[in-house]
């Protein structure tokens, strides 16, 4: 009996040694990276991840396989990524959504926090404030000034509820105090023709939707959401440089791994991320889209969110946003 259970601890211990040099004989990747995106083709982070993962492939050796599943306000796709092997050849990328839909959408099979690992932010894209063409502020603190003397009689167009748009909007003139009211639309194009037919007074708009509009001179861009100015349109300042300081809410783009995907796999990923974001024809493309190339690494990244959920859960509770 003692030299059956010598034998069966001497097994477990070669087979637990067998297990790291297998992985380590193995370079990764070895074959193709599927990547759920679980929005629609043709929609900004579909669009940003094709310029990325083409690039991203050659760095690696291998070819990212893109699929996208739609559904549930992102939850669809995220929740196959959730539950698949945690080797690196599924992977996840998802927009600021990510930081929000567990206040935005019931029963789900998994948890943001814990059955990712995050890998890197790839980009960021600013949300334009546009306003008619004919608006008579010179600037936005000017601006602010005259919506505060309307009293209730501003409105503002948003993409639709728990978007982007519609939390900046809302960020927006909680910070400058202005009464006003919220009129959701289904999907930037439409909020940004909204403003342009003088139905609404202004709205936060993706950059796809806004900067040809702006560029026509047919809408004013009084700022934009981000830190600093988008390369687009470099005159446009941002809402905190013109008025209210420390303002700052935009679109974003991550990566991520099913949690428990070996350190090793991960930095290999984030390493050709970030290899790709710095060629010139990469930031090129993605400026024509309304992006900017915004790398964060995984420790930066995974405070980034934490942050991002914290910012953007205040924000809904204080908009009365609750799960559908």
């Amino acid at each position: 009996m003692m030299r059956r259970t010598f034998l069966r601890g001497l097994a477990a211990a070669l087979v637990g040694l067998a297990v790291p040099a297998l992985a380590q004989g193995q370079p990764f990747p070895e074959r193709p990276i599927r990547l759920i995106i679980p929005y629609a083709p043709g929609g900004g982070t579909d669009a940003t991840m094709r310029v990325l993962t083409g690039p991203m492939g050659e760095i690696l050796g291998q070819p990212f396989v893109i699929e996208n599943r739609t559904g549930g306000a992102g939850t669809i796709g995220a929740a196959i990524v959730a539950q698949a092997r945690p080797d690196g050849y599924t992977l996840l990328a998802d927009p600021s959504a990510h930081a929000l839909n567990h206040m935005l959408v019931r029963n789900l099979p998994f948890y943001y926090e814990r059955d990712f690992a995050p890998i890197a932010r790839m980009s960021i894209m600013p949300l334009v404030m546009i306003v008619p063409a004919n608006e008579s502020a010179p600037d936005l603190a000017t601006y602010i000034a005259q919506s505060r003397a309307q009293s209730g009689r501003i409105s503002w167009a948003s993409a639709g509820i728990g978007t982007a748009s519609h939390l900046s909007g809302f960020l927006f003139v909680q910070q400058a105090r202005i009464e006003s009211t919220h009129v959701p639309y289904r999907g930037g194009s439409q909020g940004a023709q909204a403003v342009l037919a003088g139905d609404t007074h202004f709205n936060f708009a993706t950059a796809p939707s806004a900067v040809g509009l702006v560029q026509g001179r047919q809408l004013r861009a009084l700022a934009v959401s981000s830190a600093t100015r988008m390369s687009v349109l470099p005159d446009v300042p941002t809402v905190a440089e013109a008025a209210l300081p420390g303002f700052e809410l935009v679109e974003w783009i991550g990566l991520w791994a099913p949690a428990g995907t070996p350190p090793a796999i991960l930095d290999r990923i984030q390493d050709a991320a970030a290899r790709t974001v710095v060629m010139p024809e990469v930031r090129a493309r993605l400026a024509v889209l309304g992006m900017e190339a915004a790398f964060l690494p995984r420790p930066e990244f995974a405070r980034f969110v934490t942050d991002q959920r914290a910012l953007l859960t205040r924000i809904a509770n204080d908009a009365g946003l609750r799960p559908e």
